[in-house]
């Protein structure tokens, strides 16, 4: 057996990450990055592992600042939100002072962590993980004023939609930013000519009866690139209800609207590429007509607030045979019965 090599401290150390001048015993605020384990994968993706981590952060928060959680949402606790990605976690914390080292936070949320992950697993209700779940480290940024836990908040918010999702739906390959779980439910398909007589007045329309009535529970999904989609879109975002938009460029090249991100924030909107993205970044007639045929093969039922006679969307109702799906509005300028 080789001999052990002698300690040398320039060699045979661990590069602390923190900040040699601050007190982390002294109170503050901190942004957290922790990484899972690079043999454990996306461990941190499914639902109930994601509500485990959360409920023992919100643990964390509540111990650090010596004030229990009351009412408070998942997700933020006294203005500290958190972001529980599948393989890596974001957070604000902010520790009083005398309630202990940052570090001691950090160790015994990855340690609480661990031993419920440990405790699913012997009750046979999760898989086994390889190695370990947890990076040996973490990293850390101090918070020293409003504007940066500001924007520091708003990257938090707005991390888990940038994740892009990749799936098969009805055997239509997609890529998504959102809520891929939009796709799984009942979905109205929008679509509306251009040049027809829609304003805002008619957006109440999709709020009166049944299926219409349901909009809560079914998302609304379009490309929404008419001037009268445009308007129902907004309306749309303005309300709580669910939204799928297949917009017409590609989702790593499009600037996201600052209307939409509320409804991104907020879990209910998902912004689908519906095909992958034209290499001259324009789009076209052919580009609209694929992009409508692909919004009224997914959907369930058709709203079609006007139809040009003899235009695009008309044509794909017949051609596709989607008479049956097509709902009538009950306020329409130009209602189309079938």
């Amino acid at each position: 057996m080789a001999a052990k090599a002698a300690y040398d401290p320039a060699v045979h150390h661990r590069r602390s990450i923190r900040c040699k001048a601050h007190d982390y015993a002294g109170g503050g605020e901190y942004f957290i990055t922790i990484c899972a384990h690079r043999d454990a994968g996306n461990i941190f993706a499914p639902p109930a592992v994601q509500q485990m981590v959360g409920r023992v952060w919100e643990k964390i928060m509540a111990d650090a600042v010596g004030a229990p959680l009351v009412g408070a949402p998942l997700g933020t606790h006294e203005g500290c939100p958190y972001a529980i990605m599948p393989d890596h976690f974001h957070g604000i914390i902010r520790v009083a002072k005398g309630r202990g080292a940052l570090g001691d936070f950090i160790g015994a949320f990855k340690s609480l962590v661990v031993h419920e992950y440990m405790r699913r697993v012997k009750a046979g209700e999760w898989p086994a993980f390889p190695g370990k779940i947890w990076h040996r480290n973490y990293y850390e940024c101090i918070v020293r004023n409003a504007e940066a836990h500001e924007k520091i908040a708003h990257y938090i918010r707005m991390n888990p939609w940038k994740l892009i999702h990749e799936g098969i739906h009805e055997g239509h390959p997609y890529r998504a930013i959102g809520n891929p779980a939009l796709m799984n439910l009942p979905k109205i398909g929008v679509l509306c000519s251009r040049g027809g007589a829609v304003g805002a007045g008619l957006v109440p329309a999709l709020f009166l009866g049944a299926p219409m009535g349901r909009h809560k529970a079914c998302p609304y999904i379009g490309g929404f690139h008419s001037d009268a989609e445009k308007i129902i879109l907004a309306a749309l975002l303005k309300t709580d209800a669910r939204i799928i938009c297949c917009p017409a460029w590609g989702i790593q090249e499009m600037h996201i609207p600052p209307g939409w991100l509320p409804a991104l924030e907020q879990n209910r909107m998902l912004i689908l590429e519906w095909r992958a993205p034209v290499h001259d970044g324009r789009a076209n007639l052919a580009d609209a007509r694929a992009r409508n045929a692909f919004i009224m093969q997914i959907a369930d039922q058709l709203w079609i607030p006007h139809m040009t006679p003899g235009g695009m969307i008309e044509s794909l109702v017949k051609e596709l045979k989607m008479q049956e799906k097509v709902i009538a509005p009950r306020l329409s300028p130009s209602p189309r019965l079938w």
